[in-house]
């Protein structure tokens, strides 16, 4: 879930360097389905930067860091299954 979440969010970052793409259609609607609800509730928390809107890259950096703390070389889940703590 993690994986297909970062990778849908770094789409999103690469699709807005495309103001021309009309999200609402396919294939692109694919990836605006499961981010958008997390995107619309944190735009008006994160302030665009140099009117570029940066929430789909604060939702991709905090999907990774959170992936790396479960799964990553030394995660949590990771320990848990190598040393049965």
């Amino acid at each position: 879930f993690l994986n297909f979440m970062s990778l849908a969010m770094l789409s999103r970052v690469v699709l807005s360097w495309y103001p021309t793409a009309n999200l609402k259609e396919a294939p692109w609607i694919f990836l605006v389905i499961p981010t958008e609800p997390l995107l619309r509730a944190v735009k008006g928390v994160i302030p665009p930067a140099f009117g570029v809107d940066i929430t789909p890259v604060a939702w991709l950096g905090l999907f990774t860091f959170v992936h790396e703390i479960l799964l990553g070389q030394q995660g949590l889940f990771t320990m848990k299954m190598k040393y049965g703590i």
